[in-house]
């Protein structure tokens, strides 16, 4: 039965730790891995998991959840003498939750088919508080019967499940909705110091901008971000939106469509890495801008 499904879970990051303790808590046997242990360890004694020594150890679930910051975190925890696909088995699912191009998803997908295992591409969107309550939106690639025998353990992470078609088709989407992101996020950092230079106090522009036509998901939850800069846990790194435009951009280029303001965007957001900021969360890069004019003398 789907209850008895035993899952294995690698990164538990901000959105991973809280997304592996719904799994547990919806009565998945759970096994965690983490490049930092102390994380893995801290999650288990919180869920009742168990704890990998290595990815490989993961591989005797029968499904197997990635959660990395990028396509060299995933690479590692997948290949190696210690890696997930040196002990996968036939009749496993692998489900990679990370942004990552479309034509590494098939990759990924090619090798865990040549173990005899299935393999879904299945990135997510939503905040960390989405995470923890569960709902976060779940976009999916590969095959529908493989979907149908992983969607409890699915369903314990997200409220809305899209089957978008083959591998690939989930990181596809996934990357049109992030660029948008970018370009909300861009234009509300713009559009709050334009006001703050203006003199309007920023809590109050903030105000008015949670009670306006540009009142998105995004524009709420990001609030805390964009009104104390620095002061909230970081949602997504200045260096990880840097990565998802230029994976954005990548495949644009690669189907031929128009993304002139994810090119722009992405120029305004490894300027403020490049900066100082990679390591804030993306909402910083409005704070990029009010020092960037401070050191203009404007």
């Amino acid at each position: 039965m789907s209850e008895a499904l035993k899952v294995g879970f690698a990164g538990i990051g901000r959105m991973g730790s809280p997304m592996a303790a719904n799994v547990a808590k919806a009565g998945f046997p759970l096994t965690v891995w983490n490049r930092t242990r102390s994380k893995a360890e801290a999650l288990a004694v919180e869920v009742g998991a168990s704890v990998a020594d290595k990815p490989a150890g993961l591989a005797g679930c029968d499904v197997i959840i990635t959660m990395m910051a990028d396509g060299p975190a995933t690479e590692s925890v997948y290949e190696g003498p210690n890696g997930l696909l040196a002990a996968l088995t036939p009749g496993k699912v692998c489900v990679d939750m990370a942004t990552l191009a479309p034509s590494h998803m098939r990759s990924l997908a090619e090798r865990a088919a040549g173990k005899g295992a299935g393999f879904l591409d299945c990135p997510v969107s939503g905040s960390i508080a989405l995470a923890t309550a569960g709902t976060l939106t779940l976009m999916v690639g590969g095959e529908a019967a493989v979907l149908e025998r992983v969607r409890p353990v699915l369903g314990a992470m997200g409220a809305k499940i899209y089957h978008m078609g083959g591998v690939g088709t989930g990181a596809t989407i996934k990357l049109a909705v992030n660029s948008i992101i970018f370009s909300l996020g861009e234009a509300v950092a713009e559009g709050l110091v334009l006001a703050e230079r203006a003199g309007i106090a920023r809590a109050t522009a903030y105000e008015v901008f949670a009670n306006s036509a540009i009142s998105a998901p995004f524009v709420q939850y990001r609030r805390e971000a964009y009104e104390r800069p620095g002061e909230i846990p970081v949602a997504l790194r200045m260096v990880l939106a840097v990565k998802d435009l230029d994976l954005a951009l990548s495949l644009a280029q690669e189907v031929g469509a128009p993304l002139p303001q994810a090119k722009l965007n992405r120029e305004i957001y490894h300027e403020a890495a490049g900066a100082g900021f990679g390591d804030w969360d993306m909402s910083g890069v409005a704070e990029y801008f009010r020092r960037k004019v401070a050191a203009d003398g404007a």
